[in-house]
């Protein structure tokens, strides 16, 4: 990357900092009108995103649809009744996990392709998920189209033209190693089918290939 294009990732990151004090002024009027209400300590309030951004990492200059954490990942904050403040949860979850767990906790039920996170956030231990599906699909930028799958330890890439990436999270969170081609063949293999389980799954079949630990 040169110059200018650093200069550029810069100036963004500096910008998206400042737009963010209106995020937090938002925040703290929400909780200041609920603590008023006298309501704060009945009601659960969430804080997350709808995707990660890429800003420099892997020469990447900027975007969002790539398969790496910087993309995938993204922040999810909760405060409410039955949450120990300061903890934190280190389980694989999604956004369609949301609509299960608002429904949970205004107690009634909703049929979706999620699983609830109300027993996660009240520090229960109930059998979860162990890998994920992400994708992405053809633009004119790239990447071009993949499916990848995403355990807790592993990330596997299969790209439309052939191209695979795989990285050992343990031991390389940033990915910078891409090692598809000197992995224990055993691994890839396991890998390669509970990916293809994933992206040919519907229904109750999602839950039953992303698997419990």
């Amino acid at each position: 990357m040169n110059g200018d294009e650093e200069d550029d990732i810069d100036q963004r990151y500096r910008r998206r900092l400042e737009s963010m004090l209106a995020v937090d002024e938002m925040v703290a009027s929400i909780l200041e009108e609920l603590q008023a209400a006298g309501q704060l300590d009945n009601t659960y309030v969430f804080f997350a995103s709808d995707n990660g951004f890429q800003q420099g990492e892997h020469r990447i200059g900027g975007g969002k649809k790539f398969p790496y954490e910087e993309s995938a990942k993204m922040p999810l904050f909760v405060r409410g009744p039955g949450i120990t403040p300061g903890s934190s949860i280190d389980e694989l979850v999604l956004n369609t996990d949301y609509a299960e767990t608002w429904a949970e906790i205004a107690g009634t039920t909703f049929d979706g392709d999620g699983r609830s996170l109300a027993p996660l956030l009240k520090g229960d231990s109930p059998s979860w998920r162990s890998s994920i599906l992400l994708e992405g699909f053809y633009t004119k930028e790239p990447p071009p189209p993949y499916s990848a799958i995403r355990t807790k330890t592993h990330k596997y890439v299969e790209y439309s033209g052939a191209e695979t990436e795989l990285y050992d999270l343990s031991t390389d969170p940033y990915e910078l190693e891409n090692v598809s081609d000197t992995a224990d063949s055993a691994l890839v293999a396991d890998l390669k089918r509970k990916l293809d389980a994933l992206r040919s799954c519907a229904g109750q079949a999602c839950h039953d290939a992303e698997g419990a630990p």
